[in-house]
């Protein structure tokens, strides 16, 4: 027995930890499971307690369930900040919550700001610039490659107008460099449709054939801030037909990419 009693003591000690007791440790995540069991429990007011807790140590998860706790509670100036964190971690339902915060909320111009928080909601986790790699079969030159610089800033219609350059090389020797301008339009946060129209040089054309103009419709199926696959046909003055395939990736991860490999 005198040997047993410090082996039980000590897997007593190092036995599993609840959720509440690393909580109170000031495990930050453990609170937003405590919040979560008490949730389930039906202890709607502890909850708020503990996911406030994990809120103010930065877990966005708590953050937004602490502000929809509190909005069905009624108390929206209580529900705002913890969903404006979620908002500001670019989120999409954070920019969704605050809309439906400011709907009900329903003041001076509360509808114009749910409306512009519900044209952000799909496009706050997607990078401000990308660039796509991209293979490109041509109907006159045949197969190549293509790369694509695709500007995007919130500022400009939350990333619903665009504008860009792009450079394409074919096995026929042919080289495309132009610039563009276009609108996406965001079906969901996972797929984007895009028109634009484009106006360079066919650096390969004969002399005085004029600006190379054209036109490009796709798809984008994204992957949130990391990129997306890009799905597109178009024609160009140099490339009557094309269809490309192509994997976008955010601009700053490639920039970051390339240093390295320098």
């Amino acid at each position: 027995m005198a040997v047993a009693a410090p082996l039980l003591v000590a897997c007593a000690t190092t036995g599993p930890v609840s959720p509440a007791s690393a909580c109170y440790a000031g495990k930050a995540y453990a609170c937003g499971q405590w919040g979560d069991e008490l949730l389930q429990q039906g202890e709607r007011d502890a909850a708020d307690l503990a996911h406030e807790r994990a809120c103010e140590e930065g877990v966005t998860s708590s953050c937004l369930t602490l502000g929809r706790l509190r909005m069905e509670k009624g108390d929206l100036d209580g529900a705002e900040p913890p969903l404006v964190k979620v908002y500001e971690a670019s989120w999409e339902e954070g920019a969704v919550a605050l809309a439906e915060l400011r709907e009900t909320r329903g003041g001076v111009g509360d509808r114009d700001i749910a409306e512009r928080l519900r044209r952000e909601a799909p496009a706050l986790d997607k990078p401000s610039f990308d660039f796509v790699f991209a293979y490109r079969a041509d109907v006159s030159n045949g197969p190549g490659t293509e790369i694509t610089l695709n500007i995007q800033p919130m500022a400009l219609y939350e990333r619903r107008l665009t504008f860009g350059a792009n450079t394409s090389f074919s096995l026929s020797g042919a080289v495309e460099l132009n610039g563009f301008a276009g609108y996406q339009h965001f079906f969901s946060s996972w797929l984007v449709t895009y028109a634009r129209v484009m106006m360079g040089a066919a650096l390969s054309a004969v002399p005085g054939q004029g600006p190379n103009v054209g036109a490009e419709l796709g798809a984008k199926l994204c992957l949130g801030s990391i990129g997306h696959l890009n799905l597109a046909a178009g024609s160009t003055r140099a490339s009557p037909g094309y269809v490309s395939v192509g994997l976008g990736l955010d601009g700053l991860l490639v920039l970051i990419a390339a240093a390295h490999i320098r």
